[in-house]
Parts: C-alpha cells; sequence; structure tokens
C-alpha cells in the first residue's frame, strides 16, 4: 500500500509540473513570433501569417476582369462572352458607360447577366461625378443595392470615399478610388489596413488609375506608387484598367523599379506571394481600343525593363475581351490559371499563377520615385 501511495504521488506531481510547462512553452513560441514580425523591411513585417489557417477561395472560382467599357454593342458582346465564359462574378475597373447614366449602366449589366448577378465595380474617372450615394441616381448606391440582393456586405456601407472591400466565395477584393494624389496618402494605407491580418489565399487590389510605367499607352503617374507597393507587399494581384488595352507584366518584386522577380522570371508562370505579384490593364471592355506607345517593340522580348509578358493594343490587331482568372484549379487551393479571351473567341494570353508563401525584400526605389 505504501508503494502504491507513494508511485500515484509521483504520477500527481509529473502531471502537475506537465501542465505548468505547457503554457511557457506556448507562450515562447508566440513571442518568437511577435519578434519575427517585427524585424526587418516592411514587406517582412506584412509577410507575418495572421492567426488561423489560409482561408481558400471555392473550387474552379472564375472570375472576369474588364475596364472601359461603354455602353453599346461593344459592351454587350464583352457581357456576352463573359456569360458563355460561366464566370462566377466581374470584377470592373472602372469608366462604365461614359454619359453619367447609372441606370443605364446597371440596366444594360441586368439585360444579359441578370440582376442578381454578382458584379463589383472600381469607379474611374468618367464615373465620379455620379458615383456618390448622395447623387441621384448614383452608381454607388445602385451597387449598394446589388450587393444587398445578393448578400454580400461590405467593409463599410459609406462609398462616398471610393474604398470598400468584400470578400466572394474566399477571394478577397480590395477596391479603392480614382482621385489623384490620394493614392499614396489615403488608399494604401487602406489597403494595408484590409491586407495586413488577411489570412485568404488569394487577394485582388482593383483601381482604374495608373502610373505610366504599368500601362503602354500615354497615361501619366496618377495612383502613386504607394498603393501598388502595398499591394505587392502582401502578395496581392493589381487589377487595373484606364488604358484602353491589355497588358500584363511578370512577376515583379518590385512595382516602382519593375523590377522581375529572378526566381520566378517565366513571363506565364508567376507567383503571388509577400513581396512578389504582378499587374495588367485589362482596358478592352467595349469603349475603344488604343496603340502600344511604350516599350517598343509590338512582339517580344518588349522593350522597357523586360517587364512585360504580355502587351495587346491595336499594334497587335486587338480586339475587345477580357481577363478571366480561375481560382484553385481542380482542388489545388495554391494554384490560379488566367486567359485573356476576345469576343472572337481568340485566346491571346494564358498564364498560370502559383500562391507562394515566401517573403521577397523589397527593391530599393529608384531615385526620385517616392
Amino acid at each position: 500500500m505504501r508503494k502504491t501511495g507513494i508511485g500515484l504521488l509521483l504520477v500527481t506531481i509529473g502531471a502537475i509540473t506537465a501542465l505548468a510547462q505547457t503554457p511557457k512553452l506556448s507562450i515562447q513560441r508566440s513571442t518568437q513570433d511577435v519578434k519575427d514580425a517585427n524585424s526587418g523591411n516592411s514587406a517582412t513585417q506584412s509577410a507575418a501569417s495572421p492567426s488561423g489557417r489560409a482561408v481558400a477561395t471555392e473550387a474552379n472560382l472564375k472570375i472576369a476582369f474588364i475596364g472601359d467599357v461603354g455602353n453599346g454593342p461593344n459592351q454587350r458582346a464583352v457581357l456576352n462572352l463573359i456569360k458563355s465564359e460561366g464566370v462566377q462574378a466581374v470584377l470592373h475597373q472602372g469608366d462604365f458607360d461614359y454619359h453619367g447614366d447609372p441606370v443605364g449602366f446597371w440596366s444594360s449589366i441586368d439585360s444579359i447577366l441578370g440582376a442578381n448577378f454578382p458584379y463589383f465595380v472600381s469607379v474611374g474617372n468618367h464615373d465620379i461625378d455620379n458615383w456618390p450615394t448622395t447623387a441621384k441616381p448614383s452608381y454607388a448606391r445602385l451597387q449598394l443595392d446589388r450587393m444587398t440582393r445578393i448578400g454580400i456586405t461590405p467593409d463599410s456601407l459609406e462609398l462616398n470615399n471610393e474604398m470598400y472591400s468584400l470578400v466572394f466565395k474566399g477571394l478577397k477584393v480590395v477596391f479603392v478610388g480614382e482621385q489623384r494624389g490620394a493614392g499614396d496618402s489615403v488608399y494604401a494605407p487602406y489597403i494595408r489596413s484590409q491586407l495586413k491580418s488577411d489570412n485568404h489565399t488569394w487577394k485582388v487590389c482593383s483601381w482604374h488609375r495608373n502610373m505610366s510605367a504599368m500601362q503602354v499607352g500615354d497615361k501619366t503617374d496618377d495612383m502613386g506608387w504607394g498603393v501598388y507597393e502595398a499591394c505587392r507587399e502582401y502578395g496581392a494581384i493589381i487589377a487595373t484598367a484606364h488604358e484602353h488595352s491589355y497588358e500584363r507584366t511578370r512577376t515583379l518584386i518590385s512595382m516602382s523599379n519593375q523590377t522581375v522577380d529572378p526566381d520566378s522570371p517565366d513571363p506565364n508562370h508567376l507567383v503571388a506571394a509577400p513581396g512578389r505579384t504582378f499587374s495588367f490593364v485589362s482596358g478592352l471592355g467595349g469603349e475603344s481600343i488604343r496603340v502600344q506607345k511604350r516599350c517598343w517593340p509590338v512582339a517580344p522580348p518588349y522593350g522597357c525593363k523586360g517587364e512585360w509578358a504580355k502587351i495587346y493594343t491595336s499594334n497587335q490587331n486587338g480586339q475587345y475581351g477580357a481577363l478571366f482568372i480561375v481560382f484553385n484549379v481542380n482542388g489545388d487551393p495554391n494554384k490560379a490559371h488566367g486567359y485573356f479571351k476576345t469576343v472572337s473567341g481568340q485566346i491571346v494570353d494564358e498564364f498560370d499563377i502559383m500562391k507562394g508563401s515566401t517573403t521577397v525584400r523589397p527593391t530599393p526605389a529608384a531615385p526620385g520615385k517616392r
């Protein structure tokens, strides 16, 4: 009996000791995580994994990206293409009907895709007068009404500041406005606030205007580099329009320097990870098609810094069309596949995207770029 009592006492002491040590180990790991997250540069900080597991999109989630559409036969041809491709949603990077007619624009969407089809917009420079919810009628008010009908709740019901975010079937999307001079001071901090603790596998930043080096037409430096770099730091895909053409970069580790990722230089195999991403202009939604004015020649290898993977303008006999990206391809949550298809059925660009987790230290900005 005495030996048995001593044995039980030892077991009890061991159990108590184990319980006392377990929280201590957990605290030590958490402290180290905090130290890692607070060390190094901004890209390293942003790459610190938020708590919880990554949230995948629905399998084979197909999204269409368009901009600069107008309201006429070319726009309707693009919408019919989108319908035929079986997409789950459209992300529209601004410039709607060019006539300040919110009712006419949204009616044109409803007539082909349906009144309850998920269609989400960034405001463009041609939309600004009728964007505020106080306008009568209002693009933003009709967008909010649409989101209410389909059960999508943005982070804010106040869209007059031109910024909002949402999650659609596991895809995180951050929309910002088109005001010149607001990119670095207003939009970039908002993007960071939306992405810094977000654990969705795939993220998209959507806006209308460009920086001159991020398009191949004659657009000027409107957005500031802050928005581009904020999205790159968190590995978000950058979707824009404004220039009426289609162009897509390779994987970049610096947007302001247009630095191609030396670890992922393949133009058709891209990586989206903390510190690296790609950007595109999808502005062939129906209004017009413009010429290539930068980064000649018109066929690869393109000029400038070798950052362009595909350029499609009137110089390449461009047609209207849309960019489609399928996320979570065949059940692989870290894989996506993109292609640009014209209204005539031609696929002029096709590429794969892998979601990486390795942080890339940002390349120092070029002189005068900040």
